[in-house]
């Protein structure tokens, strides 16, 4: 009997110190994500992408830098009636040329840089998409994890209770004694299913804090949140808005447009570039200077860019078959999370709202009765035990639904109604 006193003392002592880690700033989901995208330390790395493909697409605009070419050497003078050489005097040349092309490809060149933008944003709004749905996941993992562990505290704390009571009579026989240790062991169990939550808690705050450049040991707490699932469209009105708003997809059809124009700009690598600009040579042999205008340009007569052509030909290709494969993909993605939501849902609506807190209020009903005799030891710790289960497969199955919703978010660019709004 001292042993099942102590024991029951050492819990005692053990609950409001488990509840005293958990405390914390209340925020709400929302507040959450927002946190996590406006503090989280990659993003800088997306940021700066934009910030180097738009200064890329500045330059893709200009014109080729021009070419200074300076000549020195010496000009013999030689006597043109007896042909013979009368001295030596140094001379130099200098010219100025800008290459110029044609054919559009600047134009092109800055078309492939747009492109190269677009693909940083792109990148950017797929990581703030991600790393918002991944807040508010692990936000409702921690809230969770935080019902489970109070409500196992408070299942464990009423039967150390109800067994300090039950060995403190003075009742004849073995009965007493075998059903303290029973509660005994109920309570063990149910505090190491809080701690279990605790540890789950912990995994979770950690994640986020991570993700929003927090302390590890800050602590917060998550504010209840809507526990409302909205109804879906059809799979097939979900496949479509998927479609047009994939993060994935919009990246690989701007790629597949990106190396189209690759194609043309290495078809018009046969265009000849043309440099043009002034010259002036001066000669002291004579004093004579000339001046001008210089012109140049390449003869495209072997076609070199044939290989660069066919190469770039082939990248198409491979992009046009991976934006194929990844539409399948993610159409069967969002077939299936789809299939999921609808069915974690529909359980979900079958159970009342209040589900929890009416198992909360009969496992308070059933210590009561306990106390006065009213119901058998079997049946008290069967309630508690249930009011635990109850309460884990509604808060479990709420996760799953919220997180196949977060996954269609996400495949759809962020949201479902085609407006951006997460």
């Amino acid at each position: 009997m001292r042993v099942i006193l102590l024991w029951t003392a050492i819990g005692a002592m053990l609950v409001p110190i488990a509840a005293q880690a958990q405390t914390g700033p209340a925020i709400s989901l929302d507040a959450l994500a927002a946190d996590v995208v406006a503090n989280n330390p990659e993003r800088r790395f997306y940021q700066k992408q934009i910030d180097t493909a738009g200064v890329a697409r500045a330059a893709a605009g200009r014109l080729a830098d021009p070419e200074v070419v300076v000549e020195f050497g010496e000009r013999k003078i030689t006597d043109p009636v007896s042909g013979v050489r009368t001295g030596d005097a140094p001379a130099y040349a200098a010219s100025v040329v800008q290459p110029i092309e044609f054919g559009g490809r600047i134009a092109l060149r800055r078309a492939i840089a747009e492109r190269q933008l677009d693909l940083a944003r792109i990148g950017l709004a797929q990581f703030d998409a991600t790393l918002a749905a991944r807040a508010r996941s692990l936000g409702y993992q921690l809230f969770a994890a935080d019902e489970k562990a109070q409500a196992a505290r408070e299942v464990a704390a009423r039967m150390r209770d109800l067994a300090r009571v039950i060995v403190s009579r003075d009742l004849a026989g073995p009965a007493p004694t075998l059903e303290a240790a029973s509660l005994q062991a109920q309570a063990i169990t149910a505090e190491r299913d809080a701690a279990s939550a605790d540890a789950q808690a912990n995994s979770s705050l950690y994640e986020l804090n991570q993700l929003r450049g927090a302390p590890f040991a800050a602590r917060i707490r998550v504010i209840r949140p809507d526990m409302a699932l909205p109804a879906l469209p059809p799979a097939t009105v979900v496949a479509t808005r998927v479609e047009a708003g994939n993060f994935e997809l919009r990246a690989l059809r701007v790629q597949f447009e990106q190396q189209g124009l690759r194609v043309d700009l290495a078809r018009k690598a046969r265009i000849p570039i043309v440099s043009v600009g002034p010259y002036y040579d001066r000669s002291r042999a004579d004093g004579q200077t000339n001046y001008g205008l210089r012109l140049s340009t390449t003869l495209p007569v072997w076609n070199r860019q044939a290989v660069q052509v066919a190469e770039e030909q082939g990248r198409q290709a491979q992009a046009d078959a991976t934006l194929i494969e990844a539409q399948r993909r993610i159409e069967r993605e969002t077939y299936d999370q789809t299939a999921q939501y609808e069915a974690k849902r529909i359980v979900l609506g079958q159970w009342s709202g209040d589900t929890p807190q009416r198992f909360a209020e009969a496992a308070r009903e059933a210590d009561r009765n306990f106390r006065l005799g009213a119901i058998p030891l079997a049946t008290y710790t069967q309630i508690q035990s249930s009011y635990l289960s109850a309460l884990t497969a509604v808060l479990d199955t709420r996760r799953e639904a919220l997180e196949a919703l977060l996954g269609l978010r996400a495949l759809a660019g962020g949201s479902l109604d085609g407006h951006g709004s997460r």
